[in-house]
């Protein structure tokens, strides 16, 4: 059990590093495309940090059946580590989406939804797994 709470430690740790540099990005001048495309990145990566937390977590809860972002999500707001499911699935379908960035509507569409409303579930987020 103490080598899963050290994992689940250190992906908090990463997550906590990465949300930083995400929150950066969100809160910097993203005018040019090259930093807009940044601020995507930050929060791609930002995502899979948050959601491996989640999991590492659950795993230690002993549910360790349950992998892969959706199912982890699903189970996060269903024990109150998520506060509002609906923008967490948002999320992931922007991640996903974020692999056709060569598509301007898709670009303009992830970037818009990262800039504005991501970045607090995730504050929220590291708030719920700072106080466990």
């Amino acid at each position: 059990m103490e080598k899963k709470d050290i994992r689940w430690k250190q992906r908090l740790s990463n997550f906590k590093k990465a949300l930083d540099r995400f929150e950066e990005a969100v809160k910097g001048d993203s005018k040019d495309r090259l930093a807009q495309e940044g601020l995507i990145q930050r929060f791609e990566y930002t995502f899979e940090l948050a959601w491996k937390s989640l999991q590492d977590l659950l795993q230690e809860r002993g549910l360790a059946e349950i992998r892969g972002p959706k199912p982890v999500l699903q189970q996060a707001f269903q024990d109150g580590l998520v506060q509002d499911g609906v923008i967490w699935m948002e999320m992931l379908r922007a991640r996903n989406e974020a692999t056709h960035l060569y598509d301007e509507k898709v670009f303009l569409e992830v970037y818009e939804k990262a800039q504005k409303l991501f970045l607090k579930p995730f504050q929220d987020l590291e708030k719920k797994l700072e106080s466990l």
